[in-house]
């Protein structure tokens, strides 16, 4: 971002991208180049009033952006929310006459449904002793059925296997009626 050397060409002035770079930074983004350039503003009227007018024109556009902005902002129509209607008292008791007959058409079908699912009341003496003595048979069942099992000389899963030559000869006395009652040709 420097000047073109004065030395080169003693009436030279800023480029169009140092301007560009001046008026696009910030104070706080500093270039090397940013003290000759300022020392050039400094020393030449041309660029300074340069920088000036482009500093102004940028302004003006801000300014005359917002204006147009707000204007067509103003002639937007405005938004209007619907009113509420204005309901009557008078008709309060029947909206609560009406969820009080909403409930009870529920609330109707659920009582039914309950005395219809509950069992009889029964004394919790007569309960208690009938769970006790549910529990107790079905004790009694589960052990029978573990001590024949226990007490069998061959385990219930190993049974088609104990007699082998049973099945044989099951097998041969079906299969030899049929041949019997065949006539030879």
């Amino acid at each position: 971002m420097t000047p073109q050397s004065n030395s080169q060409n003693p009436t030279a002035h800023l480029t169009e991208e140092q301007f560009d770079q001046l008026l696009g930074s910030s104070n706080e983004t500093a270039c090397p180049d940013n003290d000759l350039v300022e020392a050039h503003l400094l020393s030449c009227e041309s660029c300074s009033a340069e920088l000036a007018s482009l500093r102004e024109s940028i302004s003006l556009f801000r300014e005359a952006s917002n204006a147009y902005a707000n204007a067509q902002l103003m002639r937007q129509p405005n938004w209007i929310l619907p009113t509420r209607p204005n309901r009557s008292r008078a008709f309060v008791p029947l909206y609560w006459a009406a969820a009080t007959a909403i409930f009870l058409t529920a609330l109707l079908p659920l009582q039914m449904l309950r005395r219809h699912t509950s069992p009889a009341p029964q004394p919790e003496a007569a309960t208690a002793f009938s769970v006790a003595d549910r529990s107790a048979q079905s004790d009694e069942a589960l052990l029978e059925d573990v001590n024949s099992e226990v007490s069998a000389s061959v385990p219930t899963s190993m049974q088609a296997l104990a007699d082998p030559t049973a099945d044989a000869s099951a097998l041969n006395s079906d299969t030899s009626d049929p041949t019997s009652t065949q006539r030879k040709d």
